[in-house]
């Protein structure tokens, strides 16, 4: 297997997204440890994915290692320099190594992110991920906030949480 050099690399975002997009309608990309890249460079491969036909950039803490503070500067940094940014969905993946999940995809939403991969109970790979019940709450309570309406049936949480758990 051969490393693909950063101009390799855009060539195969462009490509495969394209490609993609001529399946279906709805493509979401990520690039993966996208708050660990060099910011100029995650312009770069954001930009190319939208003009690919990108519907939805999804910007993952692969490794559980940024703080609310950083993920918030990313979201933001995206929407002022990536062109067509505003035509797409900004999604949000965080695991929760440092225990710091759920914060940064609050930061990320206070940024303009709209959307939240989240796991039941927080329930993922190594430390796990984002709490779909800690956002949803987190958003609802404090609907002063973030101003933002959710079409989550909360009564219905503690079912599915116990579903995951027995």
């Amino acid at each position: 297997i051969t490393a693909l050099d950063q101009d390799q690399m855009v060539e195969k975002i462009h490509a495969t997204v394209s490609h993609a997009r001529n399946l279906c309608s709805d493509v979401q990309w990520s690039p993966m440890d996208a708050t660990r890249t060099e910011h100029d460079y995650l312009c770069r491969v954001v930009e190319t994915a939208i003009k690919a036909g990108a519907t939805t950039i999804n910007i993952p803490d692969t490794v559980g290692y940024t703080a609310p503070r950083e993920s918030a500067a990313i979201i933001r940094m995206l929407r002022e320099r990536v062109p067509g940014i505003d035509d797409v969905v900004i999604s949000t993946h965080w695991h929760n190594d440092l225990g710091m999940a759920v914060a940064n995809a609050l930061a990320a939403v206070g940024a303009d992110a709209r959307q939240i991969e989240c796991t039941i109970n927080g329930l993922g790979e190594r430390a796990g991920n984002c709490s779909l019940e800690e956002v949803v709450m987190a958003i609802k309570t404090r609907k002063d906030y973030f101003n933002l309406d959710l079409r989550i049936d909360t009564q219905q949480i503690l079912a599915r949480s116990e579903e995951h758990t027995s």
